[in-house]
């Protein structure tokens, strides 16, 4: 369930693994990766704040649930599809990023297999079918099938149902909420460590 951003945080480790080297050896190109670290954190946020909006439904059989119905609406009819279409846009930025100013810097300063091991990395989040795509389009598709039920106990009159299934989601996507707090984490700590080394703002 939802592996692939749990894949992609992961694999985001490797940049953590070589900041030493890099960090040792600044170049200009430090500010483009931190271009790439906020737009990636930028992506991560939004995947969180949508999962978010679901998890935090509660139905009160005395109150108003026209908001809330109005949320659920929202996620059925796929609005985290919007952020894929996004995650494209900021896929192929970051590969510019990475072709026209990182390559050199991390060929010059990794070792080769480091240096190869950074281009697959870029070229995963790069690629209009990317893991980071994929992975929106996986949320998506698992909070548009979860509004969609929610919505029909609430349609339903059956309240107290519908709040159990979102008690319940919240368990199923605990861990992958966890690695997305855990790789903005990574994202913009590297981020402020080479904004302080490059100087950028």
């Amino acid at each position: 369930m939802l592996d692939q951003i749990l894949n992609l945080a992961d694999k985001l480790g490797l940049i953590e693994t070589l900041k030493a080297k890099l960090l040792r050896q600044p170049q200009p190109a430090a500010d483009k990766l931190v271009a790439v670290l906020g737009e990636l954190s930028k992506i991560y946020g939004a995947c969180d704040a949508e999962l978010l909006r679901y998890l935090s439904l509660s139905f009160d059989p005395a109150g108003n649930i026209a908001d809330e119905r109005a949320v659920l609406l929202t996620l059925e009819g796929g609005q985290l599809s919007l952020r894929a279409n996004e995650a494209r846009g900021h896929c192929h930025k970051i590969w510019n990023i990475y072709d026209h100013h990182l390559r050199r810097w991390f060929h010059e300063v990794l070792a080769p297999d480091e240096a190869a091991a950074m281009q697959e990395l870029f070229q995963r989040l790069s690629y209009a079918d990317s893991q980071m795509e994929s992975a929106i389009q996986e949320i998506t598709r698992w909070l548009s099938r979860e509004a969609e039920a929610t919505l029909d106990l609430v349609d339903a009159g059956q309240l107290d149902e519908a709040n159990r299934r979102i008690k319940a989601a919240r368990k199923e996507v605990q861990g992958v909420r966890e690695a997305i707090v855990r790789a903005m984490n990574q994202l913009l700590t590297l981020q402020g460590e080479f904004i302080a080394m490059s100087g950028t703002t």
